[in-house]
């Protein structure tokens, strides 16, 4: 796989677990409260950040450059 494959690989799976997190806690959310809503975002923060690092740690042998 190259480097740009990885990325877009990378992304995908970002935004696939941040929206199934942000769409099972948009029932619950109170939008008025400020509390909530930081909370909320720290959630889908963490979600990303730990989606992001598990790829990386798992990508990193499978990423070659590209060979023009």
């Amino acid at each position: 796989m190259t480097e740009q494959q990885s990325t877009l690989r990378l992304v995908l799976y970002v935004l696939i677990a941040v929206v199934s997190a942000g769409s099972a806690g948009l029932a619950t959310i109170n939008f008025s409260d400020a509390k909530q809503v930081l909370g909320f975002g720290l959630g889908l923060l963490g979600t990303a950040l730990t989606t992001a690092r598990s790829y990386i740690d798992q990508s990193e042998k499978q990423v070659y450059p590209d060979e023009l």
